[in-house]
């Protein structure tokens, strides 16, 4: 082998021992967060193929205000399709409050959205009546959210993370306030360690 040929080989394996798993780890790095397989006691939540960007949905807050995802962009957001008359939902409620107080609010929160066109007011009222407090109110009048994400099941609850791409979704009841369901989605929410 001539010395040409030794320093073009020296070289080239030099940009792969340094490049390649540098290339191999900023690829995934964005998405190790959000492949990390959920919990056994998230039973009903599923890892979304491919990350699809979240449906442009519209929902109202508690004074009448239009909201869409992209207000929530920067911070994952655990959607929650809910309704009244759905009994595993109103089960499922008060797992969504414990969780949400445990939860860094600058990194992740959870989004109930109530799909009847209801009016605050009796949303306060049912909540009330059940005794579920501290959620927000989020209702969805003209059922985009319900259309926007297929919601065929009560209830329904998709994960998305800060760049607004769908991560996971579950059809069904969950415990939301078990540790290791907080636990997971503490993970998943993390900043990147830094130098990443």
């Amino acid at each position: 082998m001539t010395l040409r040929a030794r320093l073009v080989y020296i070289l080239v394996a030099s940009v792969a021992a340094v490049g390649l798993p540098w290339l191999l780890y900023e690829n995934r790095a964005r998405d190790v967060n959000a492949s990390a397989s959920p919990p056994a006691i998230l039973d009903k939540l599923q890892l979304t193929e491919g990350t699809p960007q979240a449906p442009a949905v519209t929902f109202y807050d508690a004074e009448g205000k239009a909201l869409s995802l992209n207000d929530f962009r920067g911070r994952y957001v655990l959607v929650n399709l809910w309704a009244t008359w759905c009994g595993p939902c109103i089960n499922e409620l008060p797992s969504l409050v414990r969780l949400q107080a445990a939860l860094p609010q600058d990194r992740i929160t959870v989004l109930p959205i109530d799909l009847e066109k209801h009016e605050v007011q009796k949303v306060v009222e049912f909540l009330e009546r059940t005794k579920i407090e501290g959620l927000p109110i989020y209702i969805d009048r003209d059922f985009s959210a319900m259309r926007g994400f297929a919601a065929n099941e009560l209830p329904l609850t998709i994960l998305i993370d800060a760049e607004g791409k769908e991560v996971a979704r579950a059809a069904g009841e969950q415990k939301w306030d078990h540790a290791d369901s907080v636990a997971y989605l503490k993970a998943v929410s993390a900043p990147p360690a830094s130098g990443s």
